[in-house]
């Protein structure tokens, strides 16, 4: 596949939603087994690869921030760890269903210098990107129409939580919002962007 870019990522993006109008409701009225994934399901799946490629860069950038504890450390060196899974499992998905595969070094990403001159800064800067997941993939979850790779959202938006739970508390007590936005693919798609070149 060729690189991605932020137009190549946000036009894909775009036409996934634009397919959910049409194959939505047919893939929801076909059985679980006969029915292929909807374009929808597929964008979203493409969507997952390029957020875990912007979170596997954030951690193992983050992970070169001076300020860490020892053990911190060892939760960054998971938390990558975990996200490069997570880009796995949706890569395979796509394998699986003999789609275009979007590979690594595809992708390119763009983190702010910023966000990585503390370990203050580091911590800002991954709770956004691990925000921008979340809201994205509970969207992902209330539009996939195919069990297995809805399925395949929920454990990864349950690890999500957990790393994002995990950088909050480094910065304070946790308040939690009772009901979190829910991003359509076009609004997760352009908070991502932002991150892609």
């Amino acid at each position: 596949m060729d690189g991605m870019t932020r137009t190549g990522f946000l036009r894909g993006a775009a036409s996934g939603g634009a397919a959910v109008a049409a194959g939505g409701a047919l893939a929801f009225l076909a059985s679980p087994a006969a029915a292929a994934p909807s374009e929808q399901d597929l964008a979203w799946v493409r969507f997952g690869i390029t957020a875990e490629a912007v979170a596997v860069t954030f951690y193992a950038r983050a992970r070169t921030v001076g300020g860490w504890s020892t053990d911190e450390r060892r939760t960054l060196e998971r938390a990558t760890a975990a996200q490069v899974a997570h880009r796995n499992a949706f890569r395979k998905t796509l394998v699986d269903l003999d789609e275009p595969v979007i590979d690594p070094q595809d992708i390119e990403v763009e983190l702010p210098d910023a966000g990585f001159a503390s370990r203050s800064a580091a911590i800002t800067l991954g709770r956004r990107i691990e925000s921008i997941l979340l809201h994205g993939y509970l969207g992902a979850l209330s539009t996939i129409a195919d069990p297995a790779i809805r399925r395949l959202f929920a454990q990864v938006t349950a690890s999500e939580a957990a790393q994002h739970t995990w950088l909050t508390s480094l910065q304070g007590p946790l308040l939690t919002d009772p009901f979190p936005s829910v991003h359509g693919i076009g609004t997760a798609a352009a908070a991502l962007a932002e991150f892609l070149p």
